[in-house]
Order: structure tokens, then sequence, then C-alpha cells
């Protein structure tokens, strides 16, 4: 019983300290979707921010045509079905630019600080075909979150040339938050 009590313990200081969203995606389209996936907190005047990355500060990341994933937290982006390329965050810190670098997917950095105060906030993307070609350009996310690091995003977009649409949202379930993201 004790045993049990201070895992539930557990369990709540690691829930009480976590992100408030999961993310899910789902790209049912026959182009890779290719951009900056951002994340930021959705708290005014708090703004530290990261960018899914696998190449520094150009912050390109690639959700493969077909695919559908999900993480539970930015520290767990490494563990999931679909893992993020590279697996690596790259911070922006205004207030401390000390912290302004790629950070794995599961350093404490990440996982106690980022995760305390982001939420998942945009995919600025385009739709490439299987040659490289640029189909059309996006700017998906929340446009609550988004606007904290300067990012003016949409909850829903249309495609000019293909006519694909994207949509972000966050939904309440009774295990907590999660925010979904669909290319169709």
């Amino acid at each position: 019983m004790k045993k049990t009590a201070a895992l539930l313990l557990g369990l709540a200081g690691i829930l009480s300290h976590a992100q408030s969203s999961s993310f899910v995606f789902n790209n049912y389209n026959v182009y890779d979707a290719v951009g900056r996936l951002m994340t930021c907190s959705p708290t005014p005047g708090l703004i530290k921010y990261m960018y899914a990355s696998p190449n520094g500060s150009y912050g390109s990341y690639t959700m493969p045509a077909g695919i559908s994933s999900s993480y539970a937290s930015f520290g767990t982006t490494g563990l999931a079905p679909f893992p993020m390329n590279m697996n690596y965050w790259n911070v922006t810190d205004p207030a401390n630019t000390a912290n302004n670098t790629s950070y794995p997917y599961n350093h404490p950095y990440i996982t106690s600080t980022m995760s305390s105060i982001n939420e998942w906030a945009s995919f600025h993307f385009f739709l490439k075909d299987s040659a490289g070609n640029n189909i059309d350009s996006y700017l998906v996310g929340d446009p609550a979150v988004a606007i904290n690091a300067g990012v003016t995003a949409n909850a829903y977009q249309v495609g000019t040339n293909s006519g694909i649409e994207a949509e972000w949202f966050t939904i309440t379930t009774p295990t907590g938050k999660v925010t979904y993201f669909s290319i169709y």
C-alpha cells in the first residue's frame, strides 16, 4: 500500500509540472509537410519558445505524407512512433540568451523548464511533392498561443494551389487536453 501511495504521489508531482496538452498530428494527404513546428507559452509576457529541429536555427521539421503520430509531451518526442527529426528542440529565450541553444528532447531544461510553461503553438510549413517542389504554404496553429512569440497563426487554412485543408484545435478529455493538427 505504501508503494502504491508513493507511486501515485510521484505521478501527481510529474503531472503537476507537465505541459497541459499532448499533441497528435495526422498528415492525410500525398505531400510532405516541411516547416517549423513551434511551442510557446500561452501566458503573455512569458516569452520562451522552441522549434522542433534537426538543423540548428533553420528549424525545418518534416511530417511525411500519410503519417500519423502523437507526443505525450515535449520530453517524449524522441520516443513516439514517429520521433522528431534528430530529437532536438531549438530554444529561444529573449530574457536569458544563455539558454538559446539546441537541447535533446529528454534534456532537463526541456522536460522541466520548457514543459512547465509552453504549449504546442503552430506549424509554419510548405506542402512539398516527392521532387521537393513547394505546392502550398501554411501557418496553422493556436492563435492565442502563437501570438506570444510574434507569430500570427490561423486555426484553419485551405491551400491556394492544392485546396488541401490544415486544421489545429485543442479538446479537453477526461484525461486532459489534447492538441490536434491535421492536414487533409
